[in-house]
């Protein structure tokens, strides 16, 4: 059965360069592990993007990319929701005071970057020499390990809940703009026209 421990297992070898294709045959583990994948390669992409001394190319290249991978990232979330909601027997009817607007894949995914945030922490913690910038990326560690805690508890409840049929998520259906080529030259009218936050 699924929980934030075999979560927690899944991203942590991942980051750990030890996950193999051959610990993970379950698809449901093979989406989790995905996650974390995509947005590992959306963190590097977006330390691409922020570097100054590239030139506009580069980084418009990377920002390319970025729109890619987050749509990869978007799928996977309602991939694994759709995996969940067989597992869990979700019921998607039910009242809306039983409704939680956030699904079990959107907080997965939530946990990835967290993950990802964390084992970078650590990394720098391993090599930052001067003791107050230490003491303090120290503490960010702190921080972002409870709310891996915190978050990991509240998903195995949240899981529970759904299987007793105490609340219910629904998949969301992604409704498409930017990814759309048919609808960039409108996009381009309303900014010349000053449209909004475009």
């Amino acid at each position: 059965m699924i929980n934030f421990k075999k979560i927690s297992k899944i991203f942590s070898q991942f980051l750990d360069n030890t996950l193999t294709i051959h610990n993970n045959k379950g698809r449901l583990d093979q989406l989790i592990r995905s996650n974390i994948e995509v947005n590992r390669r959306l963190w590097d992409l977006e330390d691409i993007a922020r570097m100054h001394n590239l030139d506009f190319e580069h980084v418009a290249l990377a920002k390319q990319e970025i729109d890619k991978n987050n749509q990869t990232r978007n799928n996977l979330v309602q991939k694994i929701d759709v995996e969940l909601e067989k597992v869990l027997k979700n019921n998607p009817s039910g009242p809306i005071e039983k409704f939680y607007g956030e699904s079990p894949g959107m907080v997965i995914d939530r946990l990835a970057i967290l993950f990802i945030k964390l084992s970078v922490i650590k990394k720098m913690n391993s090599v930052i020499e001067e003791k107050d910038l230490k003491r303090e990326y120290l503490n960010k560690e702190k921080v972002i390990s409870n709310q891996i805690n915190k978050m990991g508890n509240f998903l195995d409840l949240y899981f529970l809940r759904i299987q007793q049929g105490e609340v219910f998520f629904e998949i969301q259906q992604p409704v498409k703009i930017y990814n759309d080529n048919r609808i960039k030259k409108y996009i381009k009218i309303l900014k010349k026209n000053g449209g909004g936050d475009f």
